[in-house]
């Protein structure tokens, strides 16, 4: 795609990825992640203000040990942000060097011209509203409802969260282009109803909010992830419609999730007459202005068609959830798009891979920084959406 001009329509956002280097409890820990940041952004010449996403992801062996860890990174945060307070989750994934934590920020470069930062609060829910010229994006993380112990009751107050920022931002559910969905015990039967599986349980809570939208422009990307505590937590990026294009992208290799069929949905449904509902969330989503894009990967694994690949094969279904993004990107899904070029050699933002056991870890990172260009590659250890599957992998493109 040649460009006509070198303005920038579209915000290019980065993230940054820190975990700990020194420090052996988690206070000095969290107080090392953001001496890093400080640095990191201080030689980017970008001010703390400019941080509108974060998330901390938490090395925790049950709940009491997450809360307590999480209330110490709370505190340092708020200290170092003081005013610029980032909308933030706290996710119980372990890190892949068993530190206690690591720290993704999102930032908006200055590079963006005529943009306003602002951070916002509704009902108590914390967000971050970045304005340009042609239109705005929306950053929430952190809607959790950690103090209820029920799956269904946590996911409804999260999407509940949700609906209350968008709203509060002439927005709706169809304006969301990539949410992150995190969910304790993701595989698990709820203990307080052994016929239904907590992720069947969020997809069929999400589905009753979704309804409420007519979704035109495709389901956001998603990532469905597990998370050994904390209940549910949601994060999302909206963005305003109208200047912006926005595409949903699909993979010819993979049906669609919001079309799986019931055989491989777990569980029962939570309303009878409803029965269970997909997953809704589209492959990958393509936002474009003009000359510029952004391109969101969604969580991505070694799903042929609608069924699990390579069973108990960790090689095989980290390079087939290669394969999956790599189709996903090719010149022949984004051509129609006027997208031109080989995207598997784009650098990417950021490539993250969840691992379900640490002892696959290794491996997996040997495969995975052969087979993508990035400066930015994060490890966690976490449960899959399907107990069959042992690696998910998603990412973003500016280009």
């Amino acid at each position: 795609m040649e460009s006509n001009n070198n303005k920038n329509y579209l915000l290019n956002p980065h993230v940054i990825y820190i975990t700990s280097k020194t420090g052996d409890t988690p206070g000095e820990q969290i107080n090392d992640c953001l001496q890093q940041l400080n640095h990191e952004l201080g030689q980017k010449k970008i001010g703390l203000n400019n941080v509108v996403k974060q998330t901390i992801f938490v090395l925790a062996t049950d709940r009491n040990d997450y809360n307590k860890k999480t209330d110490i990174f709370d505190q340092a945060i708020k200290k170092f942000y003081n005013s610029s307070f980032p909308t933030t989750s706290f996710i119980a994934q372990a890190p892949e060097n068993d530190r206690d934590l690591s720290l993704e920020v999102y930032v908006i470069d200055n590079g963006s011209e005529n943009i306003e930062i602002t951070h916002k609060s509704v009902e108590g829910v914390p967000y971050s509203i970045v304005t340009s010229p042609y239109y705005k994006e929306v950053y929430v993380a952190g809607l959790n409802a950690k103090h209820l112990d029920d799956i269904y009751e946590q996911s409804e107050s999260s999407f509940t969260q949700m609906q209350k920022v968008l709203s509060n931002e002439g927005l709706s559910f169809s304006d969301v282009v990539r949410q992150w969905n995190y969910i304790e015990e993701i595989t698990k039967k709820t203990g307080y109803d052994t016929i239904k599986q907590n992720y069947q349980i969020f997809n069929d809570v999400r589905s009753q909010f979704y309804g409420t939208s007519n979704f035109l422009n495709g389901y956001p990307s998603a990532t469905g992830i597990g998370t050994l505590t904390g209940g549910v937590t949601i994060e999302f990026i909206a963005v305003s419609p109208g200047y912006i294009s926005i595409y949903p992208l699909n993979n010819p290799e993979q049906i669609d999730a919001h079309k799986y069929s019931d055989k491989v949905l777990v569980g029962k449904g939570i309303l009878k007459k409803a029965g269970k509902t997909t997953p809704k969330f589209e492959r990958g989503k393509l936002l474009q202005i003009k000359d510029h894009a952004r391109i969101y990967v969604s969580g991505t694994a070694a799903v042929k068609g609608e069924i699990s690949a390579h069973l108990n094969d960790v090689d095989k279904q980290t390079l087939t959830s290669i394969e999956n993004v790599n189709k996903l990107l090719s010149p022949e899904s984004l051509k129609k798009y006027d997208l031109q070029g080989d995207f598997k050699q784009y650098n990417f933002t950021y490539i993250r891979t969840y691992v379900k056991y640490k002892s696959d870890l290794e491996r997996v990172k040997l495969i995975c920084e052969k087979h993508f260009e990035s400066e930015n590659f994060q490890y966690l250890i976490s449960d899959i959406c399907r107990e069959d599957l042992l690696v998910e992998i998603e990412g973003s493109i500016n280009i």
